[in-house]
């Protein structure tokens, strides 16, 4: 896998002396190389374009606007930082990620020297970054994103600090060898180097942008799983590290969080059998339970996400008549409408979580799928924004979510677990937290999933 101060030892030594001979292109020819317009090159410090190591150019193809925040990922020195200033104007932001602190100081010390005050430059690695939930409206790239082993986690970073009409252009080294079929991932190839070279000589390969490269195939694929629509690869440049790896250059477009919920879940239930998949319940009896515990036959109760779950169907032999159901997946609505046989029929409503909106207040909020799927801060916060708007005073709500050390995603989609402290972090001012429980759920599949359950009530 790639090595971080292998990376750090290279791009320091970059920083340090940009006329040295690393074996790739770079400066003010290879800017121009790459379609770099004129009047960048004019409207930039001279000496900023000897640090140029451009892959491509992202900005070929890039819609951005004055006024937008644009984040560059892998910044360096700050060539692209500085040109992406230019777009944004002085009413725009700018925000340059880098690992290397040598790149950090050195863009910081460009920035000064263009006089570009609306820029800002983060040490850090691509993972983890220190900016907002959707607040940037482009990210751009240059031949870094290959430099990181788990490129799944730097997509899914890239997903969450974009805003939901969110661009991303990139451009970056793709293996173009023959696929035999030995080497088909990143660490996979990185094995395959091992087999004939020292450890040495790999880590020279991450750092050179050859054993991290991934087929135009694969990294579009994993670009999609993390949530983007329009993904493609634009061209390709006159870039080369190795016989085997050649620059191009790709867009992409977040598909808002909301769309993608809609589109993932109306997928599992028209081609799984909902009867097998891993959170079905043959019998629903612990929610059952706690809904009996916390309202009477009469109240208003709302099982959000709800699936095909069979919980719909144990109300109403319980004699509850005022349920409402509501999900993202019209296809799992239609399913339980098929299938119910009551005289009582519930309210259905296909509405995304986070944009439901009613008029109607309800005793009893339940939610045994949803929570756990919210990853962003931004995306709770309105999570229990809704709820509050849902139910009366003194109303409940009961949720369950995968507990810590168990699952990490479900469905194939990643998921965050709760315990009872970390409950209490997200909980606003007018839940109070009145129960908390543990519990093993056995799947279909006869397996263990750890769950936690709370129980909260609207102060």
């Amino acid at each position: 896998m790639a090595d971080n101060q292998q990376i750090i030892n290279l791009y320091t030594e970059l920083a340090q002396n940009p006329n040295k001979d690393f074996g790739w292109e770079k400066g003010l020819e290879n800017a121009k190389a790459h379609g770099y317009k004129q009047a960048w090159i004019d409207a930039l410090p001279t000496e900023v374009w000897e640090y140029c190591a451009a892959v491509g150019n992202p900005f070929q193809n890039a819609n951005i606007k004055e006024g937008d925040t644009v984040l560059d990922l892998g910044c360096g020195a700050g060539v692209d930082v500085l040109v992406s200033r230019l777009h944004v104007g002085v009413s725009g932001n700018v925000v340059g990620v880098d690992i290397t602190p040598k790149m950090v100081e050195k863009a910081r010390e460009h920035a000064k020297l263009a006089r570009f005050d609306n820029v800002q430059i983060l040490e850090s690695g691509f993972d983890d970054i220190a900016i907002e939930d959707e607040s940037v409206d482009v990210v751009i790239s240059n031949g870094a994103i290959n430099l990181t082993s788990c490129k799944e986690s730097v997509f899914s970073e890239i997903y969450r600090v974009l805003k939901p009409d969110g661009k991303l252009y990139f451009a970056d080294m793709i293996d173009i060898s023959i696929d035999d079929g030995a080497c088909c991932s990143v660490e996979k190839s990185a094995c395959c180097i091992k087999d004939n070279n020292t450890d040495k000589d790999v880590e020279e390969d991450w750092a050179n942008c050859v054993a991290g490269t991934l087929r135009q195939n694969e990294l579009i694929e994993i670009i999609e799983k993390a949530g983007f629509a329009d993904v493609a690869c634009t061209g390709f440049t006159h870039y080369t590290t190795s016989e085997t790896t050649q620059g191009a250059t790709f867009h992409a477009s977040k598909i808002p969080a909301t769309q993608r919920r809609e589109k993932h879940w109306d997928s599992i239930f028209k081609t799984k059998d909902y009867t097998q998949v891993f959170w079905h319940q043959s019998s629903p009896s612990r929610s059952l339970n706690l809904i009996q515990t916390y309202t009477k036959k009469e109240d208003a109760i709302i099982d959000v996400g709800c699936g095909a779950s069979l919980l719909i169907d144990a109300l109403l032999n319980e004699g509850y008549q005022d349920i409402t159901l509501l999900d993202t997946s019209h296809t799992c609505l239609d399913i339980v409408k098929e299938r119910l046989t009551s005289t009582v029929t519930p309210s259905y409503i296909c509405s995304d979580i986070l944009t439901f909106e009613t008029h109607k207040l309800y005793t009893l909020w339940h939610d045994r799928a949803v929570f756990h799927f919210l990853l962003t801060k931004k995306e709770r916060e309105r999570y229990f924004k809704v709820l509050e708007e849902s139910l009366v005073d003194g109303g409940f709500a009961i949720i369950s979510t995968f507990a810590p050390h168990g699952e990490l995603s479900c469905a194939g989609l990643e998921t965050r677990a709760y315990d009872k402290e970390r409950m209490l972090t997200e909980l606003p001012e007018t839940l109070q937290l009145v129960a908390y429980d543990k519990f093993t759920h056995i799947t279909p599949k006869n397996t263990a999933q750890a769950y936690s359950v709370f129980v909260m009530k609207k102060c």
